[in-house]
């Protein structure tokens, strides 16, 4: 059993206030809303905060999943070019709002308990995943050398981030990634065939996967 799976097991039931909160730390992460997720710690208090980042929200989910798919600018800036670029946009207006920084992120992991960094949502996909699945190489960086991901751990398509880079053909990402971090041994099949999955299994993985690593950021462009 790994440490994720663990991690899940032994959590209790989020009460219905728990369960907004974290709803809403969800959304927060998710739109780029940094002093919005600095407010409620300090309203609930980082304790509880650290409590509710554990927990998954829909479809397995965490807030830092949701930071690394959108890899935001800080909150009140980027909602400002968001809505100024209403309508038709020009150039300018879509390079501002595609500037990324990484305050979300980088908070987040300064506050999250060191085993939250790998919990995987419903596709066994990581915050790590997602990153690499969109090509955010600062994100990649950053959940690597300061929160101390994972690279090695594989979702239910069987991908590790790298790969997932690789699918997308984010060869910054998979340069660096190379560079930096150990090897990925591969899986062997069994001499019977029992651990190969058939070409139809995969392809739907495939698809599957990459929806999930998608999804939530195209939501973000709407907010």
């Amino acid at each position: 059993m790994t440490t994720e799976e663990q991690l899940t097991q032994n959590l209790a039931a989020l009460s219905v206030q728990d369960s907004e909160e974290l709803e809403e730390l969800m959304a927060c992460a998710r739109y780029g809303e940094l002093e919005e997720i600095q407010d409620q710690v300090k309203a609930s208090g980082l304790e509880k905060i650290q409590r509710l980042l554990l927990h998954k929200g829909e479809y397995g989910r965490t807030p830092l999943h949701m930071a690394a798919a959108n890899n935001h600018a800080e909150g009140p800036k980027w909602k400002l070019v968001a809505k100024k670029s209403e309508g038709k946009k020009s150039n300018e207006e879509l390079s501002c709002l595609s500037f990324h920084h990484l305050d979300i992120v980088e908070y987040l992991i300064t506050i999250i308990p060191p085993e939250a960094i790998n919990i995987q949502n419903d596709e066994g996909n990581t915050a790590l995943h997602w990153a690499a699945t969109n090509g955010h190489e600062d994100v990649v960086k950053l959940l690597i050398t300061k929160g101390k991901a994972n690279h090695k751990i594989k979702n239910k398509a069987g991908h590790a981030a790298q790969t997932e880079a690789e699918l997308h053909d984010h060869n910054q990402v998979v340069t660096w990634l190379l560079n930096n971090t150990e090897p990925i041994e591969e899986t062997k099949d069994n001499d019977d065939g029992s651990s190969s999955s058939s070409s139809s299994d995969e392809e739907e993985e495939e698809e599957e996967e990459e929806n999930d690593g998608k999804e939530a950021q195209g939501s973000s462009s709407q907010a």
